[in-house]
């Protein structure tokens, strides 16, 4: 696949799941845990694109996601970029076609990017922070593990070539 192509490809799906973050991701709450597909789709990118990759998916996708939303400018972005890096690098050393290593990445990514994203707002001094909750971040996570079996084999067919023998 050319470059642009490449390019252009990672702009639609960075684009097509911003469109579904901020407009579908509300409608499938369950309760108060609303699944973070741009967090999904960066952690799912990244395992199969790499650290590089991974970095630049999570670090658009949280920008664009923070300024279509009303949260602190620039979190979202910083919480999705260091995750895309650190997936992309689990991608680099371990190899595994389980369907459960996807989930369990996603799972894991996600309770840091939540404690990441806390860690953030209390640097910065935000006072209309949302409480921390284990209980809430664990149903997040489990709900973001659930939707990767859906994001996951879509976006692996966007991926590189030699990296669709990959998926499950």
């Amino acid at each position: 696949m050319s470059i642009a192509r490449r390019r252009l490809v990672f702009a639609v799906i960075v684009l097509v799941v911003l469109l579904l973050q901020v407009g579908v991701a509300g409608e499938m709450s369950i309760g108060s845990v609303k699944p973070d597909i741009m967090l999904v789709a960066a952690i799912c990118w990244a395992l199969f694109e790499g650290p590089s990759r991974g970095t630049l998916f999570g670090f658009w996708g949280g920008l664009l996601e923070d300024v279509f939303t009303t949260t602190v400018l620039g979190v979202g972005a910083f919480a999705k970029t260091v995750i895309g890096y650190f997936a992309g690098e689990l991608k680099e050393r371990i190899v595994s076609k389980s369907v459960f290593w996807p989930m369990l990445t996603v799972f894991l990514g996600t309770v840091l990017h939540e404690l990441i994203k806390f860690a953030a707002w209390t640097v910065v001094g935000l006072e209309n922070r949302p409480p921390f909750s284990f209980g809430i971040i664990a149903g997040l996570a489990l709900y973001n593990a659930v939707l990767t079996l859906v994001v996951y084999p879509v976006l692996g067919r966007f991926a590189g070539v030699e990296e669709r023998v990959m998926m499950f």
